[in-house]
């Protein structure tokens, strides 16, 4: 194993650990009224009154940090800024359609909406998409780029 493979590990392994304290300190770090709502029985519940500029901020600043994180460990995994470029797309992207429907949904009261508002709300502030583009560069990686 190379030295430059080594370093590589360790840094993907210390952005994981960065990743995992984002989400130990997310109480500490973001401003998230939403946390004890869902952690609760919210199903019963009605939406509590928030600054959604507030909430919305917070969950941007999460989101941020995460897509940050998350395309450094894609670096260290496959240093490629091909891949880079298209994973930062893909996060804008899906910032900017996600961000429209949670804003659109902060309001809303029934079952239906308080459950996509839920998912929405997940996929913003965890590195889901980490784990879709680092299994789909791999595909790309080991096919050689060819698609068919």
């Amino acid at each position: 194993m190379t030295v430059s493979r080594i370093i590589s590990a360790v840094m993907i392994v210390l952005l994981v650990m960065l990743l995992v304290f984002v989400r130990l300190f997310e109480v500490e770090l973001f401003n998230d009224p939403l946390n004890d709502y869902y952690r609760s029985n919210f199903q019963f519940n009605d939406m509590p009154n928030i600054s959604v500029w507030k909430v919305i901020a917070g969950t941007s600043l999460r989101f941020f940090f995460n897509m940050v994180i998350s395309l450094w460990i894609i670096w260290f995994l496959y240093k490629k800024v091909s891949y880079i470029n298209a994973a930062l797309w893909v996060y804008l992207f899906a910032y900017g359609i996600l961000i429209l429907l949670f804003t659109l949904l902060l309001d809303a009261d029934s079952d239906f909406m308080k459950m996509a508002l839920f998912y929405i709300r997940r996929f913003l502030i965890h590195p889901i998409l980490l784990f879709v583009l680092v299994a789909g560069f791999y595909f790309l990686k080991t096919k050689g780029n060819k698609l068919t």
